[in-house]
This record gives C-alpha cells, structure tokens and sequence, in this order.
C-alpha cells in the first residue's frame, strides 16, 4: 500500500510561516489594519466615482463627492447612536435599580424551586453591572481605535482612489499574469462591494422591521434597541446573538416581561426573514463560503483585530478565496474555503 510522503522541512517551513504570518498580524496589527479597512472602503467607493466619472465628473470631483457622502454617512451615525446612548445613560440609575429588583426576585425563585441562593454562588466581590461596563469599554475600544487612525485611513482612500491604475499595473507586473491578475482584482472588487453594499441593504431593512415591531409592542428605547441590533447584524452569526441578546435582556430590564417577550418574537420572525428571503435575494452567492471557515474566520480576526476584524472577516476571506483560485498550486485551499454543494 502506498504512503503519502510529507517533507519534515517542508512542514517546518510551513509552521515557521503560519508563526510569522501570526506575529506580524497581532503585533503590526496598528499598521496593518487601517491600510486593510482603507483598501475595502476604497473599493466601495470606487463603483459610485467610476459611474460620476461616466457622467464626465472631472476625477478629482468624483472622488470629493463619493468621500464627502460617506463622511456625512457615518457622521449621522454617530451623531445618532451618541444620543441614544446619552439618553439611556441619563435613565441607567433607574435601569440599575428595576434589574436589582428583578434579581432578588429570581434568587428568591431559585432558592424556593432549587435551593440555589445565586447571591452566595457569585463572588460578592463581583459586580455584575462593573462586568457589563467592562464589556462595554472592550467593544468600543476597537471601534475608538479605527476612529483614532479616521485621518490616516481617510489619506489612504485618497490616495488609492486617485492612484487606483498603478496600484492596478503594479499588481499585475508583480503576479506576471495579466489576465490572471484582471481576475484576481475583479472577483476581489465584486465580492467586496456586493457583500458589504447588500449587507447595508439588509441592515436598513431589519432597522425598519425592528424599529416598527418595537413601537407597536409599545417597547422602550425602540429606535436603540433597533439600531443595535441591525447594525450587530453585520457580524455572522454571532453578530444576531448579541444584538439580539442585548436587546432582550434591556427590554427586560427596563419593562418587565411582555416587552422582552415581543423584542424576542420580532427579532426572531426577522432572523427567518433575513436567512431564507433578504440575504439569498440581496447578496445571493457572493461570498459562498464554507460555514466552518466563516465561523473560524470571525472568531480568528475578531481576536486579532476585535470588532472591526469581525465586521471585516468576510470580505477578507472571500478575497483569499479568489486569489487560491487563480494561483497554480493553491487550488485545495479555494476548495476548502468554498462552500460545498449539497
């Protein structure tokens, strides 16, 4: 019977590899991410200024345009989600204390049904509203860490827009395949700009459905709680739990059981809506990728690069997908990534 052979430096080297590969992503993490999120929002970018162009805008005025529309974008955002905040912050005395209440009443349940007394099993040094402000600082730590380097992603998306050509001929005299390069490029830009472009879509719609059913379940903070848990949508799989999650237990909090109950009912019909109609209709097959890989990809990159890396996975290993298709020797990997038919 014959035997594989596999070459003992050869599999050194490859370690040796994935280590290095490892140590310049954690460590070069602070130079390496924001040319990443530059390149994918100058390829987002690059559809609305290359079809201004094809209304003859001068170049430099299409490029102003496209930029000035996405600061606005975000900045309405953000102005958005900071009053949200501020105004649940001014009210979170007031959540603290209906959460207490509830508290004691659950470890009553428990120790009457179960004779489990939960205030002795957690440590009394445990502060469980300190824990969820810590989770808090975490999460906005990442997002705090790309709008402090906003200035020099913003350079970045200039300068590849306006040099996008010989970024494009150097990539080409670099791989010495022209046609091949053409492909790699294309299939790049596509999945980039339909996924993250049908992604928005999505986003905009679960926002609406969910801000419709929290204001006729009558369900506080209904504009928060829905722009949480759609933009959270962004993140697969894990992104609707949170989100969800979040939303629930705070309509819990704050109002009792009946809004929880309808915050849960509308996120979950809008999760059947969003897996089986809205994401086949709007994104279709752009990613296509193995589900293994699309939760070990969020989970690796969110660790490397925290929210931003788990908003980015995608995109990022559907890049790495086309480029294994079109090089000699790296097919299996393309195949490993991709999702397998039934």
């Amino acid at each position: 019977m014959k035997k594989i052979e596999i070459s003992g430096i050869q599999l050194i080297k490859s370690l040796l590899l994935i280590c290095l590969f490892w140590l310049i992503l954690t460590y070069a993490s602070g130079l390496i991410l924001p040319l990443i999120v530059a390149v994918i929002i100058a390829t987002l970018l690059d559809k609305p200024t290359q079809k201004m162009r094809s209304w003859r805008f001068p170049k430099w005025l299409a490029i102003s345009i496209s930029i000035l529309l996405t600061i606005i974008f975000f900045s309405l955002l953000f102005w958005l989600i900071s009053t949200q905040v501020n105004a649940m912050a001014n009210d979170w005395p007031t959540i603290k204390e209906k959460a207490m209440a509830k508290y004691h009443i659950f470890s009553e349940w428990m120790q009457n049904r179960f004779q489990v007394n939960p205030k002795k099993t957690f440590s009394k040094n445990v502060n469980i509203f300190d824990q969820l402000q810590g989770l808090a600082k975490g999460f906005l730590s990442s997002i705090t860490d790309v709008l402090s380097n906003s200035f020099i992603i913003l350079i970045y998306v200039i300068l590849f827009l306006i040099q996008k050509k010989m970024f494009v001929n150097f990539f080409k005299k670099l791989v010495n395949h022209e046609s091949g390069a053409s492909k790699i490029l294309q299939g790049s830009a596509k999945i980039i700009s339909g996924y993250l472009f049908g992604k928005g879509k999505i986003m905009f719609l679960l926002f609406i459905i969910y801000f419709v059913g929290f204001k006729i379940g009558q369900v506080p903070y209904a504009l928060f709680l829905a722009l949480f848990a759609s933009l959270f949508s962004i993140i697969p799989y894990v992104g609707n739990i949170i989100g969800g999650g979040v939303a629930v237990i705070l309509s819990y909090l704050y109002a009792g059981s009946t809004p929880a109950l309808i915050v849960l009912a509308v996120i979950s019909a809008t999760q059947l809506l969003e897996n089986y109609i809205l994401t086949p209709w709007i994104i279709g097959d752009e990613i296509d990728l193995n589900p293994f890989v699309t939760v070990f990809g969020v989970i690796l990159l969110s660790t490397l690069w925290g929210i931003v890396g788990a908003i980015f996975a995608l995109p990022i290993i559907g890049v790495l997908k086309v480029l294994f298709e079109h090089t000699h020797g790296l097919e299996p990997y393309a195949y490993f990534l991709k999702k397998q038919q039934k």
